[in-house]
């Protein structure tokens, strides 16, 4: 199983995304949920590293673990952010239905003092 934990800002944004685990095999071998969840993972990491202004940190420092921390962001980055974590959210829910049980997911959100 990969455990997945998603950390929001209190704006709803992703400000740490970390992985742990594999999803296991099919019969044929394969290993689809934990390959759609290293792909996402990844393609989220190296496009919010590529943004210009930011400061993160992470690792993939061996097979079946990631980590992501958004350190710093320019404030006028919001929508963008949050239209990249509503997609990665999205993303995972969609890889735990088609392969229940290969996943979890956990959210942590910190509160916006509202």
């Amino acid at each position: 199983m990969v455990e997945i934990v998603v950390a929001l800002d209190g704006k709803g944004c992703l400000s740490r995304l970390n992985l742990s685990g594999h999803a296991g095999f099919t019969l044929s071998g394969d290993d689809p949920a934990c390959a759609a969840v290293t792909l996402l993972a990844r393609t989220t990491a190296r496009l919010v590293a590529s943004c210009s202004g930011w400061t993160v940190d992470g690792a993939a420092l061996k097979p079946g673990n990631l980590s992501l921390v958004i350190k710093q962001r320019p404030e006028d980055t919001d929508e963008w952010l949050r239209g990249v974590t509503d997609t990665l959210m999205l993303a995972l829910a969609d890889i735990d239905e088609e392969y229940p049980g290969s996943i979890t997911v956990s959210l942590e959100e910190k509160d916006n003092g509202s």
